[in-house]
């Protein structure tokens, strides 16, 4: 008897994968994953949605529709056979209908099979073919610019209040007037221009209003104190706690119905201004900016050259070309920043306001009258040293007495600022409560420095809270991170998934102060500052007397690991209606904290031993109450110190 011989399967060739098919194609790209078959219905796909796709890491994508149809040369499909990803398109709505998403399936020479089975048959788009169509296609833009044009004329007929006059365009309570403005709009290089953008970032605090999309791609310490604007797509909203940090929202739903955008911001309690417009959201949103009358405008992620126009796939591409027309020299795009950025040493940054001191007093001004006319901080910042009330100005434990008296420059300039002083402090903390938190290795001196003109700007300090450096020994990080974990439990307020000196810095912010500060402490609040002091993580100067309105926050010595620093800052930022942390000169651990500070959710301060670093530390306090961020000091330039 003869047995069966077992057949040995052969290799079927061509590339495998699971299908993942979806319309529109941006709802399909978040689902899909490294080594799957996108299967698209997208004419003319576009160089933006492209990047897109190949990000994800698919082997292959197959389009029901052309790739290039003929009306332009689009850059979508070079951008995706450029990144070796494998092409096919025409297999109509038939084939369409027969790749199930989430199936197995092989691909050969235009051909997509189950096994051996045959499910649809298409056009293998490859490199010549793709060289070939594009050349057709140069020859179908003059048509298709012409229609552009005329829609252009027509939506300029229909929106010509709202793009040459500005009506329709609601107000915001965020205050961009004469600041910077960065728009955020999605985009597949869009970490690459944020990052072209940190220098700018960190110098200049623009304001951010993030469209849509992009506010997710945006960490949660990046959205809080950003403008969001959004569309009638749902999907594409961020998760509602991210929603409910941004400064605030506003609903521009385009041409399309928004009822469903209504309830669920109602249901997550978010109260949106409404721009109602036809223009597409990011459209709206570079008008909501150019409304505030901002410096400048600055956008990442926009279309920005005629060929972005004409691949720009969604309705109201008119409106795009138009609002670019409406805001004309005030908007540059993002990739334009680092080339025109001004680099100049930080050193040169303060030779303004010494000049304009110096100035001041050798053709006999009174120091007191000039700085009674001008703001002290439209020239840099300023600060009054009192070892009490009424205490002739003297150099800080920075600045000896004989040190000084051997700079009569110096000397001099402290005397300025001083007097200075004594005219711009009075009232700017006027009703406002401010607790003080130095950190190990902080000079007291100086704090007692800062405390005294907290109470000159008419300010009332509720305390001293130092952190011991317990709270940041690493060896002890187990300990705090279980601490914070039951504080922010008891506490009842906080966020619980944050990182542990995250939590903590939100334990300390909601015991001592809080975004809405009760008149005293609560029964959760006396528990969670019992178990602060008991656990030797602070130590209060004599007895706290209340809730704070702001933070002063006073850095000590450098650390190894800034970690610890970065996250108890963070923590108070995101709890406190107002932070101001400040440093001696040349501190490391402020610089690190200035260079992850994005968009501004603190404000700083260096140069602490000097009386012109302690004048400027109650007037950003003070600013804190209506702006938020800026860096002020020897080293940095925020924008004025008024209210």
């Amino acid at each position: 008897m003869r047995l069966p011989t077992r057949q040995i399967p052969s290799v079927l060739p061509g590339n495998r994968g699971t299908l993942r098919s979806g319309r529109p194609t941006r709802a399909l790209i978040p689902r899909l994953k490294e080594g799957d078959i996108a299967v698209i219905d997208h004419v003319d796909l576009d160089r933006s949605t492209a990047l897109a796709i190949a990000a994800t890491g698919v082997i292959a994508v197959v389009n029901a529709q052309p790739m290039v149809s003929g009306r332009y040369p689009n850059r979508g499909p070079k951008a995706l056979a450029d990144a070796g990803i494998e092409l096919i398109d025409q297999i109509g709505d038939a084939g369409l209908e027969k790749l199930v998403d989430g199936r197995k399936a092989r691909i050969l020479d235009g051909e997509i099979f189950d096994g051996e089975r045959l499910l649809a048959q298409g056009r293998a788009f490859d490199q010549e073919l793709l060289a070939s169509e594009l050349e057709d296609a140069k020859r179908g833009l003059s048509s298709h610019l012409e229609l552009f044009t005329h829609n252009s004329s027509e939506l300029l007929r229909r929106e010509e209040e709202v793009l040459l006059h500005g009506n329709g365009v609601p107000p915001l309570d965020t205050p961009l007037a004469g600041r910077p403005v960065v728009v955020v709009a999605d985009h597949p290089d869009l970490d690459r221009l944020l990052g072209d953008l940190a220098g700018f970032l960190r110098e200049q605090r623009p304001a951010i209003i993030a469209v849509g999309p992009a506010a997710k791609r945006l960490s949660k310490k990046q959205v809080r104190h950003a403008v969001v604007v959004l569309g009638p797509d749902t999907d594409t909203y961020p998760e509602p706690k991210v929603l409910n940090s941004a400064a605030e929202i506003v609903l521009a739903p385009g041409a399309s119905a928004s009822e469903n955008a209504t309830e669920l911001l109602d249901r997550i309690g978010v109260q949106p201004k409404r721009f109602e417009s036809a223009l597409a959201p990011e459209d709206a949103a570079l008008l909501v900016a150019y409304a505030q009358h901002p410096s400048l405008v600055v956008g990442a992620g926009l279309s920005t050259t005629l060929t972005d126009f004409l691949e720009d796939q969604r309705p109201g591409l008119a409106g795009t070309y138009l609002t670019r027309l409406a805001l004309g020299p005030a908007l540059i795009d993002a990739s334009a920043v680092p080339a025109v950025r001004r680099k100049e040493p930080r050193s040169r940054r303060l030779v303004l306001p010494v000049l304009a001191a110096v100035t001041a007093l050798a053709i006999g001004v009174p120091a007191g009258t000039w700085a009674a006319d001008h703001d002290l901080t439209a020239i840099g910042t300023g600060i009054v040293n009192r070892a009490g009330d009424g205490a002739a100005a003297s150099p800080t434990s920075g600045e000896s007495e004989t040190k000084s008296a051997k700079d009569p420059q110096k000397s001099a300039e402290a005397q300025f600022v001083a007097e200075a002083g004594d005219a711009l402090l009075p009232g700017r903390l006027s009703g406002q409560k401010v607790a003080v938190v130095p950190l190990p290795g902080a000079d007291q001196k100086t704090v007692a420095a800062l405390t005294g003109n907290i109470k000159a700007a008419g300010g009332a300090t509720t305390g001293v809270l130092d952190v011991r450096p317990s709270l940041l020994d690493p060896d002890r990080k187990q300990y705090v991170d279980s601490l914070a974990t039951q504080l922010i439990e008891q506490l009842g307020r906080g966020d619980a998934d944050q990182a542990t000196y995250q939590r903590m810095g939100q334990v300390i912010g909601e015991t001592y102060a809080g975004r809405k500060p009760p008149a005293a402490f609560d029964q959760q609040a006396k528990t969670a500052a019992v178990a602060l002091l008991t656990g030797d993580l602070v130590k209060a100067q004599g007895r706290p007397t209340g809730p704070a309105d702001l933070v002063l926050v006073v850095l000590g010595d450098d650390s190894k690991d800034t970690t610890a620093v970065e996250g108890l800052v963070e923590g108070l930022g995101a709890t406190t209606k107002g932070l101001v942390v400040t440093a001696p000169t040349g501190s490391e651990d402020l610089e690190t904290l200035r260079a992850n500070d994005w968009p501004g959710w603190f404000a700083s301060v260096d140069g602490i031993e000097t009386t012109t670093g302690q004048v400027a530390a109650p007037l950003a306090l003070a600013r804190q109450t209506s702006q938020q961020g800026g860096d002020f000091g020897a080293s940095g330039f925020g924008g004025l110190l008024k209210r």
